[in-house]
């Protein structure tokens, strides 16, 4: 019967190829990137560089990394296209994209997760004994976390070069060995995000300030750990299509390639591919925005006093006729001078003088 069924292409055909897996990853990319990028360079002219700052550069260099791996992924291994228009070099450069997400994954999000713990102990730490204990303690989590999820997919295969041949991989290769330990990589993950999404609920509670302001700060710092919604759905999405085998297009089956290929691989680019890249790209967004808070809270006055700058133009020039006669009384126009001040740690201080005016009586 397998004699019967179509061959895979020997050459590769984009002619059916969607790009927006590509793009969708190269966007948030992106963003992230550059989110970073601005956050180090704002703390660094603040003079406020700090050790979560020092750890996010890893961070930040294992996520470009891990994106660059995604795009050519995605652009170079079929994925967006029929499946049975997959070419079997276009496959081994998928299976090659499976391993190297299963090596890169755990040191990513734990190098994210250092900055965060490192910024909440650099807040929190030295007035609150209790919560510097436990900061240490999930940072110690962390290196465990890394080493023996690094280890774990070196047995995904025997012997482990045998994982990208299309051919060969389903002899060599444990895909429910493989499936388990991702869902434990991702339910760990997900645990530890949770944990660092509610970890500053407490101390922040124990601030004098308004319940306003309280709810406030709060929302900051939970977007910081805000990647656990996005670990959740990636880990749902995953065990969902992991036991999915109804809804397949029926032409694949008349391939050789879907006795050896997983058919959820039709599906590949939006249901692993951009979850595994929005999970790390929130987590860095979020680690990014307290910092970034002076900076927009400076850049939100700046345009307020822009447009309070040009209503008060206006106001004057059609005015300015008033203003003549007045003038020709030897009434001086009261004017304001408006300076903005940044200050060392980026906050803005704004200075208006209203200028004395005096009132000269008509003759």
């Amino acid at each position: 019967m397998s004699s019967a069924m179509i061959p895979p292409p020997t050459v590769i055909n984009n002619q059916h190829k969607k790009y927006g897996v590509a793009t969708g990853v190269i966007v948030l990319g992106t963003i992230s990137t550059l989110f970073t990028v601005v956050r180090l360079w704002y703390r660094a002219i603040c003079r406020t560089f700090g050790p979560d700052d020092i750890a996010i550069i890893p961070a930040l260099f294992l996520y470009v990394g891990w994106t660059i791996m995604a795009v050519y992924v995605v652009l170079s291994a079929g994925v967006g296209k029929p499946l049975w228009e997959i070419t079997l070099q276009e496959f081994s450069i998928w299976f090659k994209g499976i391993v190297g997400s299963a090596f890169l994954y755990p040191a990513m999000s734990a190098s994210i997760r250092v900055s965060i713990l490192l910024f909440y102990l650099r807040i929190f730490g030295k007035t609150m004994v209790l919560l510097r204990y436990a900061v240490w303690t999930l940072l110690a989590f962390q290196a465990i976390y890394v080493i023996v999820y690094s280890i774990l997919p070196v047995f995904i295969a025997h012997p482990f070069n045998k994982i990208w041949h299309p051919l060969e991989r389903g002899k060599y290769m444990n895909d429910w060995y493989y499936y388990y330990t991702q869902v434990a990589l991702y339910s760990t993950s997900m645990a530890f995000d949770i944990i660092l999404l509610f970890f500053p609920v407490y101390p922040v509670l124990q601030l004098q300030m308004t319940a306003k302001k309280r709810v406030g700060v709060i929302a900051m710092f939970m977007l910081g750990a805000a990647a656990s919604v996005a670990a959740a759905y990636k880990l749902a999405i995953f065990v969902t299509q992991m036991e999915r085998y109804t809804a397949i297009d029926p032409i694949w089956l008349n391939y050789q390639m879907s006795t050896l290929v997983p058919p959820q691989f039709d599906k590949y680019g939006t249901t692993f591919w951009i979850p595994s890249q929005v999970e790390p790209s929130v987590a860095l967004i979020g680690a990014a925005l307290p910092a970034l808070r002076p900076l927009f809270q400076g850049a939100a006055q700046r345009v307020t006093t822009a447009l309070a700058s040009s209503v008060s133009s206006g106001t004057k020039s059609r005015g300015q006729l008033g203003s003549q006669s007045w003038s020709a009384s030897g009434v001086k126009t009261p004017e304001r001078s408006l300076l903005n001040l940044e200050t060392d740690d980026g906050h803005y201080i704004e200075l208006r003088e209203p200028i004395s005016t005096k009132h000269v009586p008509k003759n």
